[in-house]
């Protein structure tokens, strides 16, 4: 037993192969098959956790799938490093190349002195670039998590209105992402001064290229603060005819729903500099305008009353003028104009949801044809006369 114990310590120390000027043994391959089995195990354990917690925090799919790819490479990329360290194996030429400093590409050859005052100076490697994506990528997470938290446990409890939560959560999330990318670029080894003197150079010549994003960056801000729309309104944009309800409101644009469900995305600047039609501003009321034609020989008395009528019965109409609500009347009808073959005429009648305005406005249609039909009211449509003169020619050849 001893000794087949022995040969089987004898056969871990065995040399497998030479990585440099490094033997691997037959036990750090071991170490390594290990510790990338582990690794593989906790990527597919955080894979599982976080796309659960990717469906809780309500993330796009194709976003969820992005970040779930990310962090399954980030963490692969971890496991591998630590396999090797763990083994002890020497990574040769890929360690050589993640501690390469990468400033040394862009710089002529130096001498042996300045390479050692240089030593002691924080330098640009792959693995530095690596950390730094893990950072911002881990805070970029942590800032979803923390708005889901917020949003459950804080701003609901609270009954804060739905925009004031939007722009709170909003600022949280750029301020930790902010906060991600300071600490990423000081883990990178990034000189602030520098940076500072790179941006300042470039802002003159980039800034006349950014002028458009700049205009809706400011008047996404305006848009957030001044709040003439907010999420959930309904608005049409007059000029481009865009209409539609108000998904989100983000720093260069917005985004309308219309009523296909198809999402619209709006520069800022637009619904800042064009006319835009809120119709939920301060309240959800709306008047509906319903417009018909009759013919000439119907009583005009009888197409108020089949009209009256027709508000009357629909259950969404508000039949009688209310003193809280001002501005708000029962049904009426106007003559509006006398047509080419039609005497034209109007129902203006009050509705409480202005989201329901063209189910209710169709109602009133099959409605107005039925009632139409009961009082014998005719429809009429485009007629026209034609008379043919004789030439004189024909005059003569007639005669």
């Amino acid at each position: 037993m001893n000794e087949l114990i022995r040969q089987f310590l004898d056969l871990l120390q065995t040399r497998v192969i030479t990585l440099g000027e490094e033997p691997v043994k037959v036990i750090q391959v071991v170490w390594l098959i290990a510790t990338l089995a582990v690794t593989l195990t906790i990527a597919g354990f955080l894979r599982r956790w976080f796309r659960r917690l990717f469906g809780k925090l309500g993330m796009p799919q194709n976003l969820k799938d992005r970040l779930l790819a990310l962090l399954f490479l980030v963490t692969l990329i971890f496991g591998v490093g630590l396999a090797f360290r763990f083994a002890g194996i020497s990574t040769g030429f890929f360690g050589k190349l993640f501690d390469y400093p990468l400033t040394d590409l862009f710089q002529p050859p130096r001498k042996s002195e300045e390479t050692e005052a240089a030593g002691d100076v924080a330098k640009l490697t792959l693995a530095r670039l690596f950390y730094g994506f893990v950072i911002v990528f881990g805070m970029f997470i942590l800032s979803k998590y923390v708005q889901w938290v917020l949003r459950r446990q804080v701003l609901q409890a609270f009954h804060i209105a739905e925009h004031t939560q939007f722009i709170l959560l909003r600022f949280l999330h750029f301020s930790l992402i902010i906060v991600g990318v300071i600490i990423s670029l000081s883990t990178v080894g990034v000189s602030f001064t520098s940076l500072a003197l790179i941006f300042g150079g470039l802002s003159i010549g980039v800034g006349f290229g950014l002028q458009n994003i700049a205009s809706n960056l400011i008047a996404g801000f305006i848009l957030i603060f001044e709040r003439p729309i907010k999420i959930g309104d309904l608005v049409e944009i007059m000029d481009v005819n865009i209409f539609g309800r108000v998904g989100s409101i983000n720093l260069r644009s917005t985004v309308i729903i219309a009523l296909d469900e198809k999402e619209i995305i709006v520069p800022n600047s637009q619904l800042i500099t064009e006319s835009v039609h809120n119709l939920t501003h301060d309240n959800l009321w709306f008047r509906l305008r319903i417009q018909v034609g009759v013919s000439y020989s119907s009583d005009v008395e009888t197409v108020k009353k089949a009209l009256l009528e027709v508000a009357h019965a629909h259950p969404d109409i508000i039949k009688e003028p209310n003193p809280e609500i001002p501005n708000i009347t029962a049904p009426f009808i106007r003559f509006t104009d006398f047509g080419n073959s039609s005497l034209n005429f109007e129902l203006l009648a009050w509705i409480p949801d202005c989201f329901q305005r063209f189910d209710i406005a169709s109602d009133l249609h099959f409605m107005i044809w039925e009632k139409f039909k009961e009082y014998n009211i005719k429809i009429p449509f485009p007629q026209r006369d034609v008379h043919f003169y004789p030439t004189d020619t024909e005059r003569q050849s007639g005669g």
